[in-house]
């Protein structure tokens, strides 16, 4: 689809459109994989809320749940609606902390124009009316949890600390970068352009390496000669390895994607330096935001905090209408994003009445 925009659907046309799924992919999701179907609209029950998706959020994580096998989420099935996060407008509420005209973000309403939450769930979370819904769904939502739990939790941040973060202009890269400046670290990106490089280093990396044109191992022992006290790892393959290799002694390495594998078949190589681990007295483990979700409120205030005050930027790659969603999932694994991929379904209906 041509990255102009195009014409959207009415908001508050009541027809639920969804992309369901076809058959496993194989590699990259492809058009073929899915179906644009229309959906039955969904109804109400007790403290439930209708909501209007005006965002979908693209997450590395929704092609690994359209494979079959064990993970930390079941399988998508054959004939449902793609999952995923967004966000949207509360049109109907049986809740009564939750307001019509609201804005209702969090949990898994998948590529659908129209969702029924739990207002009662965790992973519910409505919004003032006003709200900077872009800013909440860009910075907020996941982002948030996972790059400053998995940073102070998991990687045991303290001031004077050097972080190494890979595809640190993805939307938990980037926010990464900040909260581990803002917290007095210093910051060594990986990219995969001289764009997105020159991005990370205004959001206060030291340097961004681009890693289709840099040395990454000679460049990684040249600017950190001692090691990384932390690598927050997106992205797995050849670069956790390396990574691996750069540890400063006593180093924490956090695991919170491997975007380099989840297209690939069979099981994914385990790194050949992780003895390294042994070596630096170093220690390895694997981060999950759903983890988290009953401290989501604290990372949420810290973000907002330093919004305020002028120290949390975003960005968004913005694609147009549920034909869309295929090319914007893999442009997470091609790298043609930066900053949070979105999809908007229709033009925001605005606070009401409806």
């Amino acid at each position: 689809m041509s990255s102009d925009r195009p014409e959207l659907p009415a908001p508050l046309e009541r027809i639920n459109r969804q992309v369901v799924l076809r058959q496993r992919p194989d590699g990259m999701l492809t058009n073929d994989d899915v179906e644009v179907v229309e959906g039955e609209m969904p109804t109400l029950g007790d403290r439930e809320i209708l909501i209007r998706m005006v965002y979908i959020q693209m997450d590395a994580a929704v092609r690994s749940w359209l494979d079959e096998g064990e993970g930390y989420l079941p399988a998508v099935k054959i004939g449902e609606a793609v999952r995923s996060g967004g966000m949207g407008r509360v049109i109907e509420s049986n809740h009564p902390d939750i307001a019509v005209g609201e804005w209702c973000g969090g949990g898994l309403p998948g590529w659908n124009s129209w969702a029924v939450a739990d207002g009662d769930s965790p992973l519910v979370n409505a919004f003032p009316a006003d709200h900077d819904a872009l800013f909440q769904i860009a910075v907020i939502s996941s982002p948030a949890a996972t790059a400053y739990f998995g940073l102070t939790d998991l990687g045991e941040i303290k001031e004077g600390d050097s972080v190494l973060i890979s595809a640190a202009a993805g939307s938990t890269g980037s926010v990464a970068v900040q909260v581990a400046r803002n917290l007095g670290a210093t910051v060594v990106g990986i990219a995969g352009s001289d764009d997105k490089c020159r991005w990370v280093e205004s959001l206060g990396a030291e340097v961004c390496l681009n890693r289709h044109t840099d040395d990454l191992a000679a460049r990684l022992k040249e600017i950190r000669p001692r090691g990384f006290d932390i690598y927050f790892d997106n992205v797995g393959g050849p670069i956790l390895d390396l990574a691996l290799r750069r540890l400063a002694i006593g180093a924490r390495v956090v695991i919170i994607g491997a975007i380099s594998m989840y297209n690939e078949k069979g099981r994914p190589p385990g790194p050949s330096n992780y003895l390294n681990l042994i070596n630096k007295q170093a220690k390895m483990a694997g981060f999950q935001g759903l983890a988290y979700v009953d401290r989501y409120p604290e990372a949420w205030d810290q973000m907002w905090e330093w919004a305020a005050e002028g120290k949390m930027e975003y960005r968004t790659d913005m694609k147009y209408g549920l034909d869309s969603c295929v090319e914007q999932l893999n442009s997470l694994f091609t790298g043609a994003n930066t900053g949070k991929a979105l999809v908007q379904l229709c033009e925001d209906p605005g606070p009401g009445p409806y």
